[in-house]
């Protein structure tokens, strides 16, 4: 029996351009293994793909819970719309499954100015602070997204948006700066910070009691120093308004754990690793000095996505515990 076809748009041709996708019948059901469950996965509240990050380019989506009407939305854009759509693919989503788009900062690692005519095609939200409107304007065909209504501003205040609560803060990162997000569903919340060159108090106590936290682990230093790269871009990674160094983002998680309740936080996403100033087996060795948090870790890379990153509520800690009262 034939496969079911379908036709959707061509982002990347011309106008008026369909390609036919071709849909696989569905697999049969595995039965369960002797003595397991049947019930599925526990369900979770909120899940995270990293579609890959460092320097060449940033992306994540975030997965609300199934049957709540809520589409996942990406936090940056710092793939094209084609890279983007394959590794969304390999994560069972399509790009017109998305709801909207949360920039961090409009440098062209977490923002790729030809998402602008995708997100006109699919009507996709651009949010972002108002502090980067300028620096928005500056994207080439940035109009288009104006004039079709897409740029929904926010400021400091906390709001809710596609079935989150969100708590934006404002952090240093070199002229524009860079905003850290606390996205909270059904009880559960994900912190994401990247792109700051130090973890200030401030945003400790904003982060304090994620369950999932996405933090920049971007290099190490003494790779940083002995690296053969200009001074002048070594001097600004290693500022207060540059990156995350492996130990300065193993602090952060730390004093985020000493703020968190019920030993939040319970998964550890490090983004960001620098490609020439950082490794693999430095970032593990850096946090094996704290098993306890080792054993949380996730690292990420700039060439695949990660796998999907969720946990569910915890039964004993009330929704009201990991909601707004964490945002002041």
């Amino acid at each position: 029996m034939d496969a079911p076809q379908a036709l959707q748009p061509d982002l990347f041709g011309p106008p008026g351009t369909d390609i036919r996708v071709v849909l696989a019948p569905p697999l049969p059901p595995v039965p369960p293994a002797p003595g397991r469950s049947r019930r599925g996965p526990k369900p979770t509240a909120l899940s995270v793909c990293v579609l890959g990050s460092g320097s060449g380019g940033n992306a994540s989506v975030l997965r609300p819970p199934p049957g709540g009407g809520d589409r996942p939305v990406l936090i940056d854009a710092g793939f094209g719309p084609r890279t983007t759509t394959q590794r969304l693919a390999q994560a069972g989503l399509t790009l017109a499954e998305l709801g909207a788009v949360y920039v961090t900062h409009f440098d062209t690692d977490h923002f790729r100015p030809g998402w602008v005519r995708a997100m006109v095609d699919l009507k996709l939200k651009l949010r972002c602070h108002r502090w980067h409107l300028p620096d928005l304007r500056r994207v080439r065909d940035n109009q288009r997204l104006f004039a079709a209504g897409l740029v929904e501003p926010f400021d400091d205040t906390p709001f809710t948006a596609d079935g989150f609560a969100i708590c934006p803060i404002r952090l240093q990162h070199d002229r524009q700066g860079t905003i850290g997000y606390r996205f909270t569903r059904g009880g559960v919340s994900l912190g994401y910070a990247t792109d700051l060159g130090h973890a200030p108090e401030a945003l400790c106590r904003h982060l304090a009691g994620v369950d999932v936290l996405c933090l920049e682990s971007n290099y190490d230093e003494r790779m940083t120093k002995d690296s053969p790269r200009p001074a002048f871009v070594n001097r600004r990674n290693l500022s207060d308004s540059g990156h995350l160094s492996n130990d300065q983002a193993l602090a952060a998680v730390r004093r985020i754990g000493e703020l968190s309740p019920h030993s939040n936080p319970r998964r550890v996403v490090l983004l960001h690793r620098s490609a020439q100033c950082n490794h693999p087996t430095k970032v593990r060795r850096c946090f094996a000095q704290d098993p306890a948090i080792a054993r949380r870790v996730v690292l990420t890379d700039q060439r695949r996505r990660s796998r999907w990153i969720g946990v569910a509520p915890l039964r004993a800690v009330r929704r009201a515990q990991l909601t707004l009262a964490h945002c002041g």
